[in-house]
């Protein structure tokens, strides 16, 4: 199973594509897009979905990944990743991707053991689950831990009818 795990966020989305299932895994890419501080909404989204699209065609992953919209302090904040993760989701949708949410405490147990891991603990869990030569920047390390909860958790993978 090829999955594209994504860590939405308006200046640095986490994106990750591993091939594999729950007994084992390779990783074929994983990065960051950034984009510019004071840049227009709606230049960030394009340059994030261009970035997401590329990725996908290089891959051609057969589901996304994502974490669930979660509560943010700042609405603000909130806004811009549901913006984000809807542009997200719609390019995966576009592109015949199933989707896959999950909590960002299933992705953190699944990966460290624990669902309130510090974001260290999922780039260290990561990197030894992965086998990875370096650690990758936080938001990719994140990306690659929801990926690795699809391959864990999915009902393919378990052999369940959807």
């Amino acid at each position: 199973m090829r999955v594209l795990g994504i860590d939405p966020s308006l200046r640095a989305t986490g994106y990750a594509v591993l091939d594999g299932n729950r007994r084992g895994q390779k990783v074929l890419e994983y990065g960051v897009i950034r984009t510019l501080k004071g840049e227009n909404l709606e230049v960030s989204i394009e340059k994030i979905t261009r970035g997401i699209e590329d990725v996908i065609l290089r891959h051609r992953p057969e589901t996304l990944a994502i974490e669930e919209i979660f509560t943010a302090r700042n609405s603000r904040v909130a806004l811009h990743l549901g913006h984000v993760r809807g542009a997200v989701m719609l390019v995966c949708h576009r592109q015949g991707l199933e989707t896959a949410a999950y909590a960002a405490t299933r992705i953190k147990e699944t990966t460290t053991g624990y669902g309130r891991a510090e974001k260290k603990q999922v780039q260290s869990m990561v990197v030894r689950t992965l086998g990875l030569a370096e650690v990758p920047p936080p938001d990719a390390a994140d990306a690659l831990a929801a990926a690795l909860t699809h391959l864990f958790w999915s009902r393919k993978e378990w052999g369940i009818p959807k």
